[in-house]
């Protein structure tokens, strides 16, 4: 009896680690983020939380020349502009740091600046009764458009036998989103009431932003509905034909990554409380990950090297948390270059860090008459 409870435990565990995965890569604000992972065991807060805020952290171009980046005492984001020289349209990005008011001004600060055709950004229709519409009705904006109808490049399935196996894959992706879907709901009903606040700030500074901009007279909803993305990570670790295994991958990279930042930061924290030496401190859970957050900002060589680990041993999550719905929002706006090329010049497009690299190699493929990087990737596994 005992190793079942212990079992159950380490599976509602590895679950709430996916789910905190598709936390910070569907842009949920750090503040509330802390908060859920307040609720999870100490050791396992220590152990798989701290170096996901990463994707929380602040993220740098790879050419300088497409870079402008927004100076101030607290830089929390930075903006990535690309242009298609062929037709004088751009976009820019602003990858979003979710910790503070400043990510919000800054959003206002750079739709108000630019006066962009159109704004979109990393949400879809089902979330945005978190931002405190019932309906895109309620939206003062001429268009409201989204990404649903984009065709997503999906490889074949791996799919190991047919007829009953087939279905009992199906059936257990159908549990494992549901199952999922129901605990980040309650999370965010706990979240909300518990902070008074709603979720997404930057998103909803974005819309407010479009609204009041006289030039934007569309907003576009370009992330994928929640549920789906978690079923695509149940199908791509059924796939691998180690579906419990792909969640160890998960949690021991991370793991790995963070325990060789930890006990600095956590020396360093004591050091000015003047607990210097005193290991029996119980440091606050919250300001010990703020402080990993804030050591992180800035070392991009640990975000590189994290970054290369997780799409290395974990693809199945790298691929449907960050490849796919990168190609969902970087297409959603190119539509709306091609739909109307003389009036739409300039579009923003307001996304979490984690988004912007992948993003930005998207938009450089296809002005430059690639193949966008997902296409690319499909084409090449095929022809393996």
């Amino acid at each position: 009896m005992h190793c079942s409870i212990t079992r159950y435990w380490e599976d509602m565990m590895m679950l709430k680690l996916c789910l905190l995965f598709a936390v910070f890569l569907s842009s949920w604000p750090s503040d509330d983020v802390r908060a859920f992972m307040a609720t999870l065991p100490t050791r396992q807060l220590q152990a798989t939380s701290p170096s996901l805020l990463l994707f929380a952290g602040r993220a740098t171009s790879s050419l300088p020349s497409a870079t402008v980046s927004v100076e101030d005492e607290e830089d929390e984001s930075t903006v990535i502009s690309i242009s298609n020289q062929n037709t004088g349209q751009s976009v820019t990005l602003i990858g979003t740091a979710h910790l503070s008011e400043k990510s919000n001004k800054q959003v206002r600060r750079l739709i108000e600046t630019l006066q962009p055709n159109a704004v979109m950004i990393e949400i879809d229709p089902s979330r945005l009764e978190r931002l405190g519409f019932s309906n895109v009705d309620e939206i003062k904006i001429a268009t409201v458009t989204d990404s649903e109808d984009i065709e997503l490049p999906i490889a074949p399935r791996k799919t190991k036998g047919g007829g009953l196996m087939r279905f009992a894959q199906e059936a257990s992706i159908g549990v494992f989103s549901q199952v999922a879907r129901a605990v980040l709901t309650q999370i965010y009903k706990s979240l909300e009431n518990d902070m008074d606040q709603k979720a997404g700030g930057e998103f909803l500074q974005a819309v407010q932003s479009a609204e009041s901009c006289t030039a934007c007279d569309t907003l576009i909803l370009g992330d994928r509905n929640s549920i789906t993305t978690i079923s695509r990570v149940a199908e791509l670790a059924i796939d691998s034909g180690d579906f419990m295994g792909v969640l160890n991958r998960l949690q021991a990279v991370n793991q790995e990554e963070i325990d060789t930042l930890e006990p600095k930061v956590r020396k360093e924290l004591l050091i000015q409380k003047g607990q210097e030496g005193n290991d029996d401190y119980e440091l606050d859970k919250t300001e010990l990950t703020t402080a990993i957050i804030e050591t992180l900002k800035d070392d991009e060589m640990y975000r590189t090297r994290l970054f290369a680990r997780l799409e290395q041993d974990v693809p199945e999550f790298f691929q449907a948390f960050l490849k796919e719905r990168d190609y969902l929002m970087s297409e959603s706006i190119l539509r709306e270059f091609e739909k109307r090329p003389e009036e739409v010049k300039t579009i923003v497009g307001v996304v979490g860090l984690a988004h912007v690299p992948g993003m930005e190699r998207h938009f450089k493929s296809v002005f430059a008459n690639q193949p966008a990087p997902l296409v690319q990737d499909i084409a090449t596994v095929s022809s393996v």
